[in-house]
């Protein structure tokens, strides 16, 4: 009897070693997430000032800011699973030693360490997942990869509050120490040690022509300043959102769970973003066939019309005695229909390459579902983030609709991310360049949460309030939409 493949079978998935690498990525993410509730704690505790506190929701993404490229190049040499175990320990140490901090100082300190773990732990991820896995099995793993962010982000905003309230922001540290712990053990033992990209000869280049490679090519450059505009807006909004909804005198419990909405909200455009991409390649193979189709009727109508009609006695298209006039009411033959259909006109032509017009024409097919995506991010990102926090005469919205308004900006606005991550792999110069590509991006989304919160944070000071956040916000959109233009320029090269 034959043995059934196992990627079809749904539960071996879930018993696979690539389970923990996810697993390992929550709990990193998590991290990330614990220190929003616990600002208003720090500020009274610590005497932590509100610029302070930005930079310390930023810190997290310093090392990041400056090594993601390297940690991304030279992962392989260390190898992914070492590289990954190394940030794990690193992570959990450093928040075991955070939980001691008396200064806003040291807590500044230990979390640059975290961010340090934070990066190690991270870039492998995807490089081992796809050496453990393979076809569907891997594309259904990396879609849940795709959501580890606002999966152990939302999991730290719903509990952070409780703990916080009931034994205080150090334990609510000791206790992620913890959990990073635990998932660095299963990590070592589930997971097969050895593992390297470079297994089979999969790397022919070397680092540095890999690396000379991407820096020089446009693609990586554009992708990974969408997604530092992109992180920067969201985790200004979602880090500042606890301290916010306080001062609007909601409870430290309410606003966790405010919080943590807002940010789980974050994965249903992640995965979103994966199902209509995954659509629009089904329509971009039926075009790619049709057009097939339409060319070998081409070619055969030319064929026809070279070879000689011997047993007609009248020339079909003749001028004179027995030539056949068409009436203008029958129909064309089908080589006059495909010349019409595929242009007509000097005129029609000029307009047709137009920069706007080819542009329009890109975003409404099926192979500008990408640019498309993009752009529908980021302009509803502009509008909710203005919604949610602008002021006319001191009078802002609703508080309903202002929380609804930030559920759009954080799920909607989730498309963007899902989308750039499958942009890597079109945009980068090489099959062997894409991790390389990918810790760029990463590289300027660290770089946009650093410099995010803490811009904000400024803004509110010198403002008095947060009724300014909004022009940031919409700021860093507009200057995505622009980016999102030379994107689909550089689709449109591709394609030609």
């Amino acid at each position: 009897m034959r043995e059934r493949d196992p990627s079809l079978n749904q539960s071996s998935l879930w018993r696979s070693p690539a389970v923990w690498v996810v697993v390992a990525g929550i709990s990193v993410a998590m991290h990330i997430g614990k220190l929003p509730p616990a600002v208003p704690a720090l500020r009274e505790e610590l005497q932590v000032s509100l610029v302070q506190a930005g930079f310390l929701l930023s810190m997290i993404q310093f090392a990041g800011m400056f090594l993601g490229l390297m940690v991304g190049l030279f992962a392989d040499v260390m190898g992914l699973k070492r590289c990954m175990l190394t940030g794990l320990m690193l992570l959990s140490l450093a928040s075991a030693l955070g939980a001691t901090s008396q200064t806003p100082a040291t807590l500044l300190l230990t979390r640059f360490f975290e961010g340090l773990g934070v990066l190690l732990s991270i870039m492998p991820a995807p490089s081992l997942l796809k050496q453990l896995l393979s076809g569907e099995r891997l594309a259904k793993m990396l879609g849940w990869w795709a959501a580890y962010m606002p999966i152990g982000a939302a999991s730290a905003l719903l509990a952070g509050p409780w703990v916080i309230n009931a034994m205080g922001w150090a334990h609510w540290w000791l206790i992620l120490s913890g959990v990073t712990l635990l998932a660095f053990y299963m990590l070592y033992r589930k997971v097969p040690s050895g593992i390297t990209s470079q297994v089979g000869g999969h790397i022919s280049l070397h680092w540095g022509e890999r690396l000379k490679m991407t820096l020089s090519s446009k693609g990586p450059w554009l992708i990974a300043f969408c997604f530092c505009l992109y992180s920067a807006q969201w985790i200004s909004v979602i880090g500042f959102l606890p301290t916010i909804t306080a001062e609007m005198g909601i409870s430290a419990t309410s606003s966790g769970m405010i919080t943590a909405l807002v940010a789980a909200v974050n994965i249903l455009g992640n995965v979103g973003s994966g199902f209509f991409l995954a659509r629009s390649a089904k329509k971009v193979l039926a075009t790619q066939a049709l057009e097939q189709h339409l060319a070998e009727q081409r070619a055969s109508l030319k064929q026809q019309a070279q070879v000689p009609q011997e047993n007609t006695p009248f020339a079909p298209t003749g001028i004179g005695m027995g030539a056949h006039r068409r009436s203008p009411f029958e129909p064309q033959p089908l080589e006059r229909q495909l010349e019409a259909s595929s242009g007509g006109g000097a005129e029609r032509q000029a307009t047709l390459s137009a920069p706007f017009v080819q542009f329009t024409r890109f975003v409404c097919r099926p192979e500008g579902m990408s640019a498309r995506l993009l752009l529908i991010g980021y302009l509803t990102m502009a509008v909710g983030g203005a919604l949610a926090f602008v002021q006319v005469n001191g009078v802002s919205l609703p508080a309903e609709w202002r929380f609804v308004c930030i559920l759009l900006f954080s799920c909607v606005g989730g498309i963007v991310p899902g989308t750039l991550f499958s942009l890597a792999v079109k945009l980068s110069p090489s099959s062997e360049c894409v991790a390389i590509t990918v810790g760029w991006m990463q590289q300027l989304s660290s770089m946009g949460q650093f410099f995010g919160p803490p811009l904000v944070a400024w803004l509110a000071v010198l403002v008095g309030g947060w009724q300014w956040t909004w022009g940031v916000t919409a700021l860093m959109a507009m200057v995505g939409v622009l980016m999102t233009l030379k994107v689909s320029l550089a689709l449109m090269d591709e394609q030609r």
